[in-house]
């Protein structure tokens, strides 16, 4: 027998399996170590990518809104997790916004395995942008803590290296044991039965048999009975196996499982089909299978069921009705034939979180966010709808669209912040739904403008105007009433602008473009008002759009230039000048402030306007100084718009450009207007208290055409009023004007403010002025704007030679 064993073929099988079995489970656990690797590093790129994608639109708002606080709780949120170790928000001009860093920990692995490992995973960087407005607000920078990444990583990949080698080497043993006792084992026991035996039986084996096998253990068969008797034990143990396997997978299958017969009546039901439709196997193979449909869904999924053919799977939607509430599921419906029987297997998914986010997907692409009004793509999608209707029909009947822009919102949302901004939004849009009837779309087109669609407003033209002018009277006069945001009552009007159609129209984005070339026809005509669109309209929005574009090319390639008008006293001895800027258009010439100004304000270039008229002046001070050209005690006027005073960079580019060009601040005079005050004066007067603090003079521009002038005058930290030139023009002749004119001379007399008269183009006019205790002046009598050579040489005569220190 111990002969026999050792020359059987167990001992080889064995040996090379274990062998074998090891290399193969050593290596393949190796590509699987550094192919897990290679998956861990992606899932890591990929989970800090959707971190950041999902700060990244509360962090743009936190600095766009200069919410330090906020951001601060979104990277400290993020810091949670511990495969980050820092983090840091930077606002537009790279500076930094807030940081976070993680605790410094103790790591099992040495460094240089980070270094080799993960040497490609470097800091991640996601730019802050806003849709609405469109702001770039800065770059969110993510470094991720490495060595705890690794860490995970190696406890992973070292666990499964040594699971798989556990496994294969277990199942090469108890291979090595199922071949012994499956195979070499019974041999040897009918060896030993067959020599005892004999040879003299009948056999029923061919001689070549004999002649090929006689050294090993297949030589010594001598029937086929156990051969069939191992298979078949084999293929009865495989059958079991595979039903087993077969019942567990219907059992914990994630999707309910329900089988019908041909009758389609429920033969089998899952434990997830159980708790889904919360029946038990007993209810529903008693219930038909309509009863767990909605009468609207059975029909339509009944037509499907009996039109299914054999190994065409089809999948559908339908809706449950389980315990009187509605289950929107998913149907794998496959039939398919089973010996002489056809059945049906029904895989069955609850997809009620798959819908209520389509649903929140909709409402997203299709509402607004802050007032919860429909946006711009569902007004978009109605007023197509309409216009199809109206062909369609070739009726003769009208609808409209309304523009609304909220006058002067920008200024409230800069000065009283994007939150009181944000609210009033939402209480204009609470206090319209008043005024809006079924047939009306009433919709948030983005920023502060609203817009109406008016659909089956009749066949009559002029009717119909007149009851868009009754609706948008109604309109205005909601408008009009005190707005509650926040802490503040805010008072606001508002300009409309409507076009008529009846389906003649190429496109929406045509009836969109009358409707807003109305809007600004109302803006022009001084707001709070509103116009329907004519046909001659559209050349003048075109005007308007060709001199955007051109202002727009004018701010980058800076083709502005400043002029200088003297300012004197009454010796006629300059104290300074203002600084007015001036454009000169390549096709239409010298274009006027007035005309381009405004509408720089409006499409947002003003800001960048006002920086480069502070640079532009400044550095001519600077100049001038050293060249001995300006003294000391002369004053540049430079002008600030309201939307740049409000800014909260004004203050710091304000103390940068003094910096820069090393003017004194005694040099400088901001020309503020009084309407800027009306807004928040609060929050003005912190920042001219700081703008006097750095030495800067402060004047009131157009002094006597704003609102707020007297009530607030004796808070002011100003130096100077400008009287307006439309008070001196008719100071002569105009009684009224003379009284205004004496009474601010007297009141700055008494609160020891000078004044400055604009506009002085005579010597009757100087004499009165001077008459009346006004001792400094600018207009056109002393000196018309001039380039910076010009007004050197017509207006700077014997001057002291100053030193550069002066």
């Amino acid at each position: 027998m111990g002969v026999v064993f050792s020359k059987s073929l167990f001992v080889k099988q064995t040996f090379l399996t274990l062998v074998l079995a090891i290399v193969l489970s050593l290596v393949s656990s190796a590509f699987q170590f550094f192919d897990g690797i290679s998956e861990q590093k992606a899932q890591i790129n990929q989970h800090f990518e959707e971190l950041l994608a999902v700060v990244e639109k509360p962090l743009s708002e936190a600095v766009f809104r200069l919410d330090v606080a906020f951001a601060q709780q979104q990277v400290n949120g993020l810091l949670v997790s511990p495969s980050i170790s820092h983090l840091e928000v930077r606002d537009e001009s790279g500076r930094l916004f807030v940081e976070a860093t993680a605790a410094k920990r103790d790591f099992y692995l040495p460094e240089f395995f980070t270094n080799y490992f993960l040497v490609d995973l470097e800091t991640y960087e996601r730019e802050l942008h806003l849709e609405r407005p469109a702001f770039y607000a800065g770059n969110l920078y993510l470094w991720p803590e490495k060595r705890y990444l690794l860490d995970a990583i190696f406890k992973e990949q070292v666990s499964v290296l040594i699971y798989n080698l556990f496994k294969d080497v277990l199942l090469a043993c108890l291979l090595s044991l199922v071949f012994y006792f499956l195979v070499t084992y019974p041999l040897m026991r009918l060896t030993e039965s067959l020599s005892s035996a004999g040879y003299n039986e009948d056999i029923p084996l061919p001689k070549s048999f004999h002649r090929y096998h006689k050294s090993d253990e297949l030589g010594n068969l001598y029937t086929t009975f156990a051969h069939l008797w191992k298979k078949l034990h084999k293929a009865l143990s495989d059958l079991e196996r595979s039903d087993s396997h077969s019942k567990a997978t219907i059992e914990h299958a994630a999707d309910g499982i329900l089988l019908l017969d041909e009758s389609n009546k429920i033969t089998l039901v899952n434990s997830t089909a159980e708790n889904m439709l919360k029946m038990s196997e007993d209810e529903l193979k008693s219930s038909p299978l309509k009863a767990l449909h909605t009468s609207s869904s059975w029909p339509d999924f009944l037509e499907v069921l009996m039109n299914l053919n054999l190994g065409s799977p089809q999948t559908v939607e339908a809706v449950y009705q389980i315990q009187g509430v509605e289950l929107p599921v998913e149907i794998r419906l496959a039939k398919y034939r089973i010996q002489s029987r056809v059945e049906t297997i029904l895989l069955v998914r609850d997809v009620s979180e798959r819908k209520e986010a389509e649903a929140h997907i909709h409402r997203l692409a299709y509402y607004d966010s802050v007032t919860n009004l429909p946006n711009r793509q569902y007004l978009s999608d109605k007023l197509l709808d309409v216009l199809k209707n109206l062909r369609a029909t070739k009726a003769s009947s009208h609808a409209a669209v309304v523009f609304m822009d909220l006058d002067r919102f920008k200024i409230i949302n800069d000065s009283l912040g994007h939150n009181v901004g944000d609210q009033l939004l939402c209480s204009v849009a609470s206090q319209l739904e008043s005024v809006v009837k079924d047939n009306i779309v009433f919709a948030r087109m983005g920023g502060d403008e609203f817009a109406f669609l008016l659909s089956h407003l009749g066949d009559d033209k002029r009717r119909v105007e007149k009851v868009i002018e009754t609706f948008i009277r109604r309109v205005i006069y909601a408008c009009q009433q005190v707005k509650k945001a926040g802490h503040h009552e805010v008072h606001i009007t508002a300009s409309l602008g409507a076009t008529i159609f009846n389906g003649d129209e190429t496109s929406a984005e045509a009836i969109f473009k009358q409707a807003d070339t109305a809007l600004y026809r109302a803006k022009e005509s001084g707001r709070n008002t509103f116009a329907l669109y004519r046909t001659e309209m559209q050349a003048i929005s075109d005007m308007r759009l060709e001199m955007e574009k051109a202002l727009h090319h004018a701010t980058e390639a800076k083709l502005f230039e400043l002029y200088y008008q003297p300012q004197t006293n009454d010796k006629n001895q300059l104290i300074g000048a203002e600084a007015l800027i001036r454009w000169k258009d390549e096709h239409k010439g010298f274009i006027s402030p007035a005309v381009f100004i405004p509408i720089a304000e409006e499409i947002g270039l003003i800001v960048e306007i006002g920086q480069w008229v502070l640079d532009e002046s400044l550095s001519q001070v600077a100049t001038w100084l050293k060249e001995g050209k300006w003294d000391p005690s002369w004053r540049m006027s430079i002008n600030v718009s309201p939307i740049q005073f409000q800014q909260a960079g004004f203050l710091p580019m304000l103390k940068e450009q003094l910096e820069k060009h090393e003017v004194p601040s005694s040099c400088v005079d901001l020309e503020i207007t009084e309407n800027m005050l009306f807004n928040d004066l609060n929050s003005s007067l912190e920042k001219m208290h700081a703008i006097k603090r750095l030495g800067v003079h402060l004047s009131i521009d157009d002094f006597g055409t704003g609102y707020s002038s007297l009530k607030y005058l004796k808070s002011l930290p100003i130096d100077r009023l400008k009287i307006d030139q439309s008070f001196i023009r008719d100071l002569l002749t105009d009684k009224s004007d003379e009284a205004i004119v004496l009474a601010v001379i007297a009141m700055a007399k008494a609160l020891n403010i000078n004044v400055l008269a604009e506009g002085v183009e005579t010597l009757v006019h100087f004499d009165r002025l001077h008459e009346m205790g006004c001792f400094y002046y600018q207009g056109y009598y002393f000196g018309h704007p001039v380039p910076p050579k010009e007004f050197i040489a017509q207006f700077v005569h014997d001057l002291p030679t100053q030193s550069p220190s002066s």
